[in-house]
């Protein structure tokens, strides 16, 4: 919306609008569910399902006319009746040709809770009788498009969203009617084809009556049984915006959560299946030292006693939050030590896929723990200061290292100690090993490729009471390090209190109610 301002009468009320923005848009706005199925804002126009019509006049001396409001455009004094007469008794014919149609599956259906046809029925107007006779038709006949979508040719109300997104978004036709031997118009891919690219999951999320289906939420609660919560993808620098769905302590998937200046209404499929990664993996749940569980005060004191030691080497990991990389900033301020930032890289795909793998590259370098010329794509030089002997201790903060450049074969006088989620080689040959938690289980920031600072949420519980965020296990080192009675950052607000007061380009900025959307940061 860059047009001026300007108002129109919306059903007989005065509210403000861009010129030029679509009716419809202004009528959402408002409060007023309207029903514009074939009509998305990051699409192009479609206005043939005709369930948008308004009544619309420019002057209060003409009659209304009946307009598309996903076409139409808003301009000053404009006069907009959504139950204008002629308009309300089109789009309800439309609606019950439509409903009539559709099969009577809700209580099934993943899309119940956000169906435009499940809302729009809900009217009293639509309760309590029906026209159909006969009942529906009783066979279904899902037609796989890809490998982890299917199509239920029954619930699709040919609103053409989803042959858009092929064309508009992706850029690959796949999609198109067909005419069937019943004569009937039906969507189906061309012949020879499949939707298997990177972002054919978004169909999913664009039909507005649940004709396509993800196989892999099949047999698992709707959406409207679990619980949503704001997240940042850790998939990629780009920080695409994201919905965690979860209950009970489990995520069951992840959707794509709208933010028009990242990844608008999309995201990556691989994306969908962050938390998967979490699920396949050994999660270290112990601490432990010298083989055996410990307590975190006897293994925090052997940390800071390789720290103090001025011989040690820094792993850190570009998936670290801003409020990780602020208080080890904060230690390597007293310490003496190697910093190694490993930047993991991909081949991007132009689109939402960076080619840094890595969701805060960005605030690592806001925080000064490296320039944008000291990042390293693996650890081979570090393996070369291990066999010099030029490096005798190693901290590795929730990195693999020996899967990055390090030979698992180093001397065994050695010492590691790790930082992190994963049980894996490092944590094993680890002399120290605390566990943390990952991205899903706290609160925090990340700051992605276009310096936008962004905020996940906390959505499910760690797997015990002994794991904490890496912030927290740092603040501990911190406390250690200088001798301090008393731990100064011992609650997030306080590590956003202080990251406020002491990098220029968090001035001002009020982290514990950051805009959902997140903020752009200076840069220097």
């Amino acid at each position: 919306m860059d047009g001026e301002i300007v108002h129109i009468i919306l059903n007989g009320k005065e509210v403000e609008a861009r010129h030029g923005e679509r009716i419809v848009d202004v009528i959402n706005r408002n409060g007023i569910f309207f029903a514009a199925p074939c009509y998305h804002k990051y699409l192009s126009e479609s206005g043939h399902c005709g369930m948008c019509l308004v009544g619309a006049r420019r002057n209060p001396t003409d009659a209304f006319t009946v307009v598309f409001s996903c076409t139409a455009t808003a301009k000053d004094r404009m006069e907009i009746d959504t139950e204008c007469g002629e308009a309300a008794a089109k789009r309800d014919e439309l609606f019950e040709l439509c409903l009539a149609q559709h099969p009577l599956d809700c209580a099934k259906c993943d899309k119940v809770g956000r169906c435009f046809l499940y809302r729009f029925s809900r009217r009293a107007k639509f309760r309590g009788f029906t026209r159909i006779v006969g009942g529906k038709l009783p066979d279904v006949t899902y037609k796989t498009f890809g490998k982890n979508i299917v199509f239920d040719p029954q619930k699709c109300i040919g609103c053409k969203r989803c042959i858009r997104f092929c064309r508009d978004i992706i850029g690959d036709e796949a999609l198109g009617f067909i005419r069937t031997e019943a004569g009937y118009k039906e969507i189906d891919v061309y012949p020879n084809r499949t939707i298997d690219n990177n972002y054919s999951l978004n169909l999913v999320d664009l039909c507005p009556a649940g004709a396509f289906i993800n196989t892999d939420c099949v047999f698992q609660p709707t959406e409207w049984d679990l619980i949503s919560t704001p997240s940042i993808s850790t998939e990629s620098s780009s920080g695409v915006n994201t919905y965690v769905l979860h209950s009970e302590d489990k995520i069951f998937r992840i959707i794509p959560r709208e933010n028009e200046h990242v990844n608008g209404a999309w995201m990556p499929d691989s994306a969908r299946n962050e938390h998967k990664y979490f699920d396949n993996r050994k999660r270290l749940t112990k601490i432990m030292q010298n083989g055996v569980p410990a307590r975190q005060e006897m293994a925090i004191m052997q940390i800071i006693g390789a720290l103090q030691s001025g011989e040690i080497a820094i792993v850190c990991s570009g998936n670290m939050s801003m409020e990780d990389q602020f208080l080890l900033r904060r230690l390597l301020d007293s310490i003496v030590s190697d910093v190694f930032f490993l930047k993991k890289s991909r081949q991007p795909d132009g689109f939402l896929i960076a080619d840094d793998a890595t969701p805060n590259c960005s605030g690592a370098i806001l925080n000064g723990i490296i320039g944008k010329e000291n990042v390293v794509e693996d650890l081979s030089s570090l393996n070369r200061k291990i066999n010099s002997g030029q490096c005798k201790k190693i901290l590795s903060l929730n990195e693999e290292i020996f899967s990055h450049g390090v030979s698992y074969a180093i001397p065994e006088d050695v010492e590691i100690f790790y930082i992190g989620t994963e049980d894996e080689k490092t944590s094993k040959r680890a002399v120290v090993s605390i566990p943390t938690a990952t991205h899903f289980e706290q609160t925090g920031t990340f700051v992605n490729r276009d310096y936008r600072l962004q905020k996940f949420h906390v959505a499910i519980s760690p797997p015990n009471d002994n794991i904490f965020p890496m912030w927290y296990v740092l603040s501990l080192l911190l406390m250690a390090h200088s001798g301090a009675k008393k731990n100064e950052f011992l609650w997030l607000d306080d590590v956003w209190h202080s990251m406020s007061k002491c990098m220029d380009a968090l001035e001002n900025v009020d982290l514990f109610n950051l805009d959902p959307k997140g903020i752009e940061l200076k840069r220097d």
